[in-house]
């Protein structure tokens, strides 16, 4: 006979109860106390550790004790109360009858988004078995079921449908004018089953979030997802953003440095887990009739001590432009420029007439000098520019070969070109194009390589002055050596005083015509929202 006692439970219990049964026993037997006494007395101090609100919570560290791999394995991020909140008031501002929870989870967006909308609006959808929860872990649907019924009234626990299986089993559909809230987990696809419906996205980008993203963009639902911001660039989630094309709504785009959206705070009593770095985006499908295409937020950095304040529905849809993006072969991926720097975006990249590779020697970039004479000509020549391959806040280019792992070598095919290129990456131009369209951890070649250049624009005048900008920052570059600390290797780079960046951001802005304040571009090295 199983002997649990709930009525004073500790976390010490609770971990030898599943080492002693199961996951699933303890847990049945867990909601099955609480459908009897969910009272003010059950929940007492004595009792603290059964309450709705810590469900999530305990049950990822119960998995985390059945399985010190299975969280990872699944990809499963519990969604913070904040982001919860968030992404339930902007789906409490789109259209669906019914209301659906797509891999729910314990439920902590659904229970986010029934707090959100009146109690007779709640009496609705549940009289009127309008929810619908989606997920391939029994245990954790029933713990969202139940925990519905707890807050809102024991009569609904069979009231509300509950989907346990592969939501991309073709088998499994969402329901007629539907709207959509989704944390989808995050994992690499290992196998294709032939239950699915094959798509181009799902053999190209092989990411179990991205099929979900797609499968419930195509059901032609309104919906809010919270998902890694890969999918905004990176090349093999291109037919995701093709698919995109045929609806429209908006993305907010999220750094995770300083600040992070899954950033561990506590919950309950717990302490969630504070290693997941994702770079998260906020999707709203909104699938209007009148538009195609999505608008598309900066990437939005913000300190631990702003997060609070911005997380406001308001304040974010005011950070995301106007413009409507649709993506195609010539322009792949979604542009992240701040509002305030579109102008300036538009005026560099229609009058540049190249790219930073048609500036490289052509005999350097088809050999990658492998040929040594040629090596010591370039070198010889003062030609080598050296880059550091990571770029938290600001790019650089020197002369000086640092001591550093992590770094881009580009050789100018003469002096004129590496004066501009100089001036180019030491400038806010290069970290702008990087945050535009990647914004990770290293800035890759293929992205450097593509950055415009509007060398057709330059003056006498212009030439002169980039070839005095860099030779008075070179003869200064030793002066302004830093070192950081990176896997127990020190490793350097050259912080020059920002005023060298922005005089060469101002020089830029005259050049394309460009009246705006240059000092706006201060915004892209920022590490604050506000």
């Amino acid at each position: 006979m199983l002997t649990f006692n709930f009525h004073i439970y500790t976390l010490e219990q609770y971990t030898n109860d599943i080492k002693q049964y199961d996951l699933e026993t303890v847990w049945s037997a867990i909601l099955d106390y609480m459908l009897v006494n969910n009272t003010d007395e059950a929940t007492s101090v004595s009792n603290r550790l059964l309450k709705i609100e810590n469900f999530g919570m305990l049950y990822e560290y119960g998995l985390a004790e059945q399985n010190k791999t299975n969280k990872k394995n699944l990809g499963q991020y519990f969604t913070p109360d904040d982001i919860a909140c968030l992404m339930a008031r902007w789906l409490k501002s789109i259209k669906g009858d019914n209301v659906c929870d797509v891999c729910c989870g314990t439920g902590n967006l659904i229970l986010a988004y029934l707090k959100q909308i009146e109690k007779n609006e709640i009496e609705h959808i549940l009289s009127g078995r309008k929810i619908y929860l989606y997920d391939n872990d029994k245990i954790a649907l029933k713990i969202a079921r139940y925990s519905i019924a707890l807050v809102y009234g024991k009569k609904y626990l069979n009231s509300i449908n509950t989907i346990c299986g592969d939501f991309l089993d073709k088998d499994i559909k969402l329901p007629d004018n539907a709207k959509v809230i989704s944390n989808p987990p995050y994992a690499k696809i290992t196998q294709i089953q032939s239950n699915w419906h094959i798509t181009e996205n799902i053999i190209t980008s092989k990411d179990l979030y991205s099929a979900i993203f797609e499968k419930i963009a195509n059901s032609g639902s309104r919906a809010v997802i919270i998902t890694p911001y890969s999918f905004l660039g990176s090349s093999k989630f291109y037919p995701l953003r093709k698919v995109l094309n045929n609806y429209n709504g908006f993305i907010a785009a999220f750094d995770n440095v300083p600040g992070n959206i899954f950033n561990g705070k506590k919950h309950g009593i717990f302490n969630s887990n504070t290693a997941n770095s994702v770079r998260a985006s906020i999707t709203v499908i909104k699938n209007q009739n009148d538009s195609k295409g999505f608008k598309i937020s900066h990437l939005i950095r913000f300190k631990t001590e702003e997060r609070e304040k911005l997380l406001n529905n308001t304040l974010l849809e005011n950070l995301i432009s106007s413009n409507m993006q649709i993506v195609s072969r010539q322009q792949p991926c979604y542009i992240k420029c701040h509002r305030e720097l579109e102008n300036a975006y538009t005026l560099w990249t229609s009058q540049s007439n190249k790219k930073l590779s048609d500036l490289l020697n052509p005999f350097a970039r088809e050999t990658s000098l492998h040929d040594a004479r040629e090596t010591s000509l370039l070198y010889a020549n003062n030609l080598a520019l050296y880059i550091p391959n990571t770029c938290r806040y600001f790019t650089t280019a020197s002369v000086s070969k640092l001591n550093r792992t992590g770094m881009i070598t580009l050789y100018a095919k003469d002096k004129k070109s590496f004066d501009f290129l100089y001036c180019l990456i030491n400038s806010s131009f290069a970290y702008w194009h990087w945050r535009i369209f990647d914004g990770g951890i290293t800035y890759p070649i293929r992205l450097l390589n593509e950055l415009p250049i509007f060398e057709n624009l330059l003056s006498n005048d212009d030439s002169e002055y980039f070839s005095l900008m860099c030779k008075k920052m070179t003869s200064a570059e030793r002066q302004y050596i830093v070192t950081k600390l990176n896997a127990g290797a020190e490793q350097e780079n050259i912080k020059f005083p920002a005023e060298f960046r922005e005089q060469i951001n101002a020089r830029f802005f005259k050049i394309l015509g460009c009246t705006d304040n240059p000092e706006l571009l201060r915004m892209v090295h920022s590490n604050a929202a506000f």
